[in-house]
This record gives structure tokens, C-alpha cells and sequence, in this order.
């Protein structure tokens, strides 16, 4: 994977894995995003760059504040 990559899968792969935690499918939890499923599988696969406006509808949706889809990234 090229370095420039790495953190948007770093990204996907923590989001991927809060989204487990509570308990939702893909399809569900971008539903409550308002994100297409294709789109935010894409996120989760770390396949895209996501704004700050992404993170933020994401966090949004699971209640919690932006930062915690970063804290435990290992960059």
C-alpha cells in the first residue's frame, strides 16, 4: 500500500471497527449517515480521502465526538 494511502486506511479500518462495536451493518449505519452504502464501504476499505465534513457525518451518526475517529490511529 503506498504511504500516502495508509492513513486513509488506517481511518477506514477505525471506523470499521466503532461501526462493529455498535452493532450495525453497513448498509444500516450509512442510512443513518445519509452516506450511499458503495460510498462509505469505500471509506471503510480506506479507497478514499475523506473531508472533514465526511468524518463529521460519521461521527454524527455514532453519537460521538469527531476526535474519537482518530485517537486511536497509529500515525
Amino acid at each position: 500500500m503506498k504511504n500516502k494511502n495508509l492513513i486513509n486506511y488506517y481511518l477506514g479500518n477505525e471506523i470499521k471497527k466503532i461501526r462493529i462495536s455498535r452493532g450495525y451493518t453497513q448498509e444500516e449505519f450509512s442510512e443513518i449517515c445519509g452516506i450511499s452504502r458503495a460510498y462509505y464501504g469505500r471509506i471503510e476499505r480506506g479507497e478514499y480521502n475523506v473531508t472533514v465534513d465526511m468524518c463529521l457525518k460519521i461521527s454524527n451518526g455514532f453519537g460521538c465526538h469527531i476526535s474519537e475517529l482518530f485517537i486511536n490511529l497509529p500515525v
